[in-house]
């Protein structure tokens, strides 16, 4: 589309509608338009460049213009969050569950999911809660006999393990990340019959999913899978958070 200077001069009166001028708590003034709102943070925009600008920067009457800015422009919200995770498998470890027949059958694989959140936007991300769920198709479970009956040749049915975990965050910078970890357990039995590895009683990792929250307001959802499919068919099960997470400073 060819810009005429009408067209021109109509951008132009359109952005002048949007600006507005702003005093700071010094009594300076610049003529900027708000474009998205940040935790205590907004974006505001003066010519071609976006500034991240504490709110409480801005004088009284300004505050309060600018909560009722963000009030009737909810979808405001200025997010820009990227997600990392790793799958590491530890070492294999044997021992002992309970019943006679499968004294010593019974072996533990420990995996650690390495997991990041960042902030990629220029104003911070503020307060904060960071929640995950790892899903596990849990094969072996030791309780009420049910591994004696697998040893012996029943039948071997799963059910869906959930660990989870969450933590508040103050901050996370712009440009800036969030990075943690969760280390699990899962099981598998070695049959009598030779030694092999019974394909059908090992517990499989499923995948991970990550949320953000801003109390109760979901910000935003990552999820990585080692089986896409079964990944696919699982929902956010809102499981209630067990010890274990490891968070770095």
């Amino acid at each position: 589309m060819k810009i005429t200077p009408a067209i021109l001069a109509l951008c132009l009166l359109a952005f002048e509608t949007r600006a507005r001028e702003f005093t700071d708590a010094e009594g300076r003034t610049i003529e900027a338009e708000l474009v998205a709102h940040a935790g205590d943070n907004v974006v505001i925009r003066m010519g071609a460049k976006e500034f991240a600008v504490p709110v409480s920067t801005f004088s009284l009457d300004d505050q309060q213009y600018i909560k009722t800015w963000i009030d009737e422009n909810p979808s405001s919200i200025r997010l820009n969050l990227g997600y990392y995770t790793d799958l590491k498998k530890g070492d294999t470890a044997q021992s002992k569950a309970p019943g006679r027949m499968i004294d010593d059958k019974l072996k533990t694989i420990p995996y650690t999911y390495e997991m990041i959140v960042y902030n990629k936007d220029i104003a911070p991300l503020e307060d904060i809660e960071i929640r995950y769920e790892i899903y596990v198709a849990d094969f072996v479970d030791t309780r009420n006999n049910r591994f004696t009956r697998m040893a012996v040749g029943g039948n071997k049915t799963e059910r869906l393990q959930t660990i989870a975990g969450k933590f508040p965050v103050a901050e996370i910078p712009p440009q800036g990340r969030q990075d943690f970890s969760r280390t699990f357990d899962t099981e598998f039995y070695i049959d009598r019959d030779g030694g092999k590895t019974d394909a059908s009683a090992i517990d499989k990792v499923i995948g991970v999913r990550i949320r953000l929250y801003q109390g109760e307001r979901l910000l935003g959802e990552h999820e990585e899978g080692e089986d896409s499919t079964r990944m696919a068919k699982t929902s956010w099960t809102d499981e209630e958070p067990s010890e274990g997470t490891v968070i770095e400073e």
